[in-house]
């Protein structure tokens, strides 16, 4: 599956474009003005990113009202800034922002839970209780969330969907082994959450220094999505 532009130059700024991709994207960027153009707004955000990444989210809501008032001043005062330059700021503290309340661990990148997401499950008391474990898990109330997704699989002993994020209680609170345990079976099945299954998996095998275990199991992971891609990441890392 062909890169797109965007992948090609987060791989470039990665380094983790070689050989002939590497000269192929160097010649374009040679003789492409807007992809350098790109290339650097990409980096600049990163750089922004980088910079406030330790700070609170106190000062981070400071920077994104600070951000949104330059984006909202008198067009007069910012005639001369590219639109784009005007809005790094409110882009990179609203990312930062939202990394830190729904998901932000310090490792990140490679490490970081799913979203549970909303959906339709059978019987409108099963719903409502769906719904509650999708706030506690979001919420990162690991415990609530499980006894929850117990309560529904003592219903639905069969439900993948619940089994999946049920195994990912105990690795959102770092009990790999447990994770582990219940994540095991998932990845070794046919169903729409193996693939996503055996990349926490890999994840866990390295936290429990079964890095061989990992490597294995991330090779089997194709690069053509998200998931993909960190898991190809994470592979070069562990090899």
């Amino acid at each position: 599956m062909m890169k797109t532009r965007e992948e090609n130059i987060q791989d470039y700024i990665d380094g983790l474009l070689k050989g002939e991709e590497l000269i192929a994207f160097e010649t374009q960027l040679a003789i492409d003005g807007q992809l350098r153009e790109d290339l650097s707004l990409q980096q600049e955000i990163q750089s922004i990113l980088a910079q406030r990444i330790n700070n609170s989210e106190h000062e981070l809501r400071d920077s994104l009202r600070k951000a949104e008032q330059t984006v909202r001043s008198p067009k007069g005062k910012n005639k001369s800034k590219p639109l784009y330059r005007v809005l790094i700021p409110l882009l990179a503290a609203a990312c930062i922002l939202i990394v830190f309340k729904l998901f932000y661990n310090p490792s990140a990148g490679f490490y970081q839970l799913p979203i549970m997401e909303s959906e339709i499950v059978r019987g409108a008391a099963e719903n409502g209780k769906y719904e509650d474990a999708v706030n506690a898990f979001n919420s990162q109330s690991f415990g609530q969330a499980r006894e929850i997704l117990e309560q529904l699989l003592h219903s639905d002993s069969l439900n993948v969907q619940y089994k999946y994020y049920h195994a990912l209680t105990y690795y959102g609170e770092e009990n790999w082994a447990e994770s582990i345990a219940k994540l095991e079976p998932i990845a070794k099945g046919e169903s729409v959450f193996a693939r996503e299954s055996s990349y926490y998996l890999a994840i866990a095998y390295t936290k429990e220094n079964k890095n061989e275990e990992a490597i294995s199991l991330l090779q089997q992971i194709e690069e053509d999505d998200e998931l993909g891609r960190k898991a190809g990441k994470l592979l070069k890392e562990l090899q």
